[in-house]
């Protein structure tokens, strides 16, 4: 086989060509700090890292989602909280109305009061909304406020309390098929078996009318009433705990499969850069070469 001038030029050129096609590979590694910047670059590795991305991405979904249940269930937590603390100054008014003898009507009347702003605290609690707007007691119709009341406290009337909600909790998915309530049934909670502002109106018209035995009756249904509401708590508890829980697992689960994908895309820095140096070389060791080998002409013969 002969070989010429331009056969030579041709390999050279090749090889120039396929030189600066490495170098160019490895500055992209040494700009971007990664081993796979394309399918090409590995292609089974490539596809393991586009799956453990998907994962990571879908634990990071998850995570965003408890961190919004978390203020949600700290809403309706700190509601019941609230309503309990007030059913039970409501016990104590009851207890004091109870034993209070030849009873005054200006104190009757400012435990009446005392009563009318427990009713109307406990209501807003019933009525919270959470930091995105949504009712919290309201079930799905969180739109609507929980409960609407008509009426006032008066010589033989008390307000009523009707619950316009929808009588439901709201689920939050925390990992995959994973639910957890994040509020609690509004009804159920204050109305229900043991209805808060039934308990506080029957107090407060025992009082208006002198009745112990009455006042008796309505402490037993405010001590119900309260306990329902830690019932309530105690349960949504259950739903912080399970999400902790979950939260640790998950923020453990998005650690492992960032190094992994660190692992199978990162490139080694010491590696790329001795290889950029030594490329570099060869690239300029190449230049010169096809300088030498292309520079004879006729003209060099004659």
């Amino acid at each position: 086989m002969r070989i010429t001038q331009s056969t030579l030029a041709r390999l050279g050129i090749a090889q120039l060509n396929d030189q600066r096609s490495r170098l160019a590979r490895t500055q992209e590694q040494a700009a971007t700090g990664l081993r796979i910047n394309r399918p090409s670059d590995d292609p089974v590795d490539y596809r393991t890292v586009l799956f453990l991305k998907d994962a990571s991405s879908q634990t990071s979904r998850f995570l965003r989602s408890i961190d919004l249940a978390r203020v949600r269930i700290q809403t309706t937590e700190s509601a019941l909280s609230g309503a309990e603390e007030a059913m039970s100054r409501a016990r104590a008014l009851a207890v004091s109305a109870r034993n209070s003898t030849n009873q005054n009507p200006g104190a009757a009347d400012a435990l009446k009061t005392q009563v009318s702003e427990l009713f109307d605290e406990v209501l807003s609690y019933a009525n919270v909304r959470a930091p995105g707007g949504g009712y919290v007691f309201s079930g799905l119709a969180s739109d609507s406020p929980s409960f609407s009341v008509t009426g006032d406290f008066g010589p033989g009337a008390t307000p009523t309390v009707t619950f316009t909600g929808e009588a439901s909790a709201i689920e939050v998915e925390i990992d995959e098929g994973v639910l957890i309530e994040v509020t609690r049934d509004g009804e159920a909670a204050f109305q229900g078996s043991n209805d808060s502002f039934a308990a506080l109106s029957r107090l407060w018209t025992a009082i208006d009318t002198g009745d112990g035995d009455e006042i008796g009756a309505a402490m037993t249904d405010i001590e119900n009433a309260r306990e329902q509401l830690v019932l309530e708590r105690t349960i949504l508890g259950s739903s912080d705990l399970k999400a902790d829980s979950f939260e640790e697992r998950l923020r453990l689960q998005e650690q492992n499969l960032a190094t992994q994908v660190s692992f199978l895309e990162d490139a080694d820095a010491f590696e790329v850069y001795s290889d950029l140096t030594a490329q570099e070389a060869a690239l300029q060791a190449a230049l010169q070469v096809n300088a030498r080998l292309l520079q004879p002409t006729l003209l060099d013969y004659i």
